[in-house]
């Protein structure tokens, strides 16, 4: 049993993704849709030297970095004045994991004796920026989850 949670069975991920999907309500207020996967390894595919290379991982993290803002956006549009303020406690939280998350990696990769850290570090805050529109694509979906203030009573 614990091997089957530790493999990543894409073809059931598929399908929940897919359920979960159809699931979903759309609206004024809800998140942008999901513009698919950010053709990176593509791009990285066709680089031809390490500059190409970084600006792959520059334009994947401008697209993810826009998305967030997307997200963001949606999330407040569904929050009132209080849970807002919850929202950008979490919002600033993020941003300063975020730094320290970049100055630790500088840290670390810059001791690295094969001299990689340069080239690894643009990947490793794309990652970072992947790792939070998930999370915030999870709290979008449990807030279409959610139901309008008020409707608890019209039962």
């Amino acid at each position: 049993m614990p091997e089957r949670l530790t493999k990543p069975n894409t073809g059931c991920k598929a399908r929940f993704f897919l359920v979960a999907a159809l699931l979903c309500t759309t609206g004024a207020t809800a998140a942008p849709p999901d513009p698919g996967p950010i053709d990176l390894r593509a791009c990285i595919a066709s680089a031809q030297s390490g500059a190409a290379l970084a600006a792959c991982e520059t334009q994947a993290q401008a697209v993810l970095q826009q998305r967030i803002q997307e997200i963001m956006t949606a999330i407040r549009q569904r929050l009132d004045t209080e849970q807002r303020l919850i929202f950008e406690r979490n919002v600033r939280a993020w941003q300063a994991f975020f730094e320290s998350e970049v100055t630790l990696l500088e840290l670390s990769l810059g001791l690295r004796p094969d001299q990689l850290g340069p080239k690894l570090k643009p990947g490793a805050i794309t990652r970072l920026y992947e790792q939070r529109e998930q999370q915030l694509r999870e709290h979008m979906h449990n807030l279409s989850l959610a139901r309008p203030a008020g409707s608890e009573n019209m039962r």
